[in-house]
């Protein structure tokens, strides 16, 4: 302390750090005896999420529409679960609960579930660009329902246990506008997060922590289906899968709900306007051909 400070000041800041110290303390660090469910565990994002959680010592249940599907993830730990669920389908969803309710109620949910279509204009000079129906109806019983699904499956073991904690997968297209992600899948995460937004204060009353996630480009499966695929330059400049799951395990660990946007650097927030030039600039595929 300087010879001028005066002394309540130093007191003040002697506080602060006890307070930083004692938030620190309440983040959790150590997994062991803990329970966590990973949708879309299958690859990608929740495969990396998985990973990060079974290392932490969390007995890991990871949810996909195939075994086949996960073995991939199941093989990096002993800890990490396979089951068979579709979260578009409560019948599977409600199968799938009861094997994880055999081991004890969950802690926490991670939802990474998701799906998008190589079709995803409104209007486009190749008609095979245009959404199908089943394309819309798809993305919403997926990336809509399946949260739904997920959160009325999870909160009721939940509460009744005394609290949890829900983190949900969003996007920046669900902020903004994405032009390259497409008008379903912009709609489905629009609608994510209102319900997100929602339903916190809801699930708070019960003790249960709802968080959202919402990255921007990341290097996940669903870029292979872009009608126009990035560049390798591109690519490397995305958030990692394994950015993802650090930043998920990082929610999940907090005593507080959380609202996180993450972006690549080169990534403006709420759109993606064509006077800027960007990696993705040659991926949108919008206006005519030359």
């Amino acid at each position: 302390m300087e010879a001028d400070e005066p002394e309540d000041d130093f007191i003040v800041h002697a506080l602060d750090a006890a307070r930083m110290l004692a938030s620190h303390r309440r983040m959790e660090q150590n997994w062991t005896d803990k329970s966590v469910i990973v949708t879309g565990g299958g690859g990608g994002m929740g495969q990396a999420a998985a990973k990060r959680f079974a290392e932490a010592g969390a007995r890991t249940f990871i949810f996909g529409r195939t075994l086949a599907s996960l073995q991939e993830t199941t093989a990096l730990s002993s800890r990490i679960v396979p089951i068979v669920c579709d979260v578009a389908d409560t019948g599977s969803i409600a199968a799938a609960m009861a094997e994880v309710l055999k081991h004890g109620t969950p802690d926490v949910l991670i939802h990474t579930a998701g799906i998008n279509t190589p079709d995803r204009f409104m209007a486009h000079a190749d008609p095979a660009r245009i959404a199908s129906e089943e394309s819309w109806r798809k993305v919403i019983d997926i990336n809509v329902l399946g949260v739904v699904n997920m959160i009325q499956a999870v909160s009721g073991p939940m509460a009744e246990n005394g609290g949890g904690k829900i983190v949900v997968v969003s996007s920046t297209a669900g902020h903004g506008y994405d032009s390259y992600a497409g008008v379903p899948y912009t709609a489905s995460k629009w609608a994510v997060h209102g319900l997100l937004l929602t339903a916190r204060m809801q699930l708070n009353a019960h003790n249960i922590v709802l968080s959202e996630y919402a990255p921007g480009e990341a290097l996940t499966p669903l870029v292979k289906l872009r009608p126009v695929q990035p560049t390798e330059e591109h690519k490397a400049k995305m958030i990692s899968t394994g950015d993802c799951a650090d930043t998920l395990f990082f929610i999940a660990s907090q005593a507080h709900s959380m609202s996180v946007i993450q972006l690549p650097a080169y990534q403006p927030f709420g759109g993606m306007p064509p006077p800027i030039t960007a990696p993705w600039l040659n991926g949108l595929d919008i206006k005519p051909k030359a």
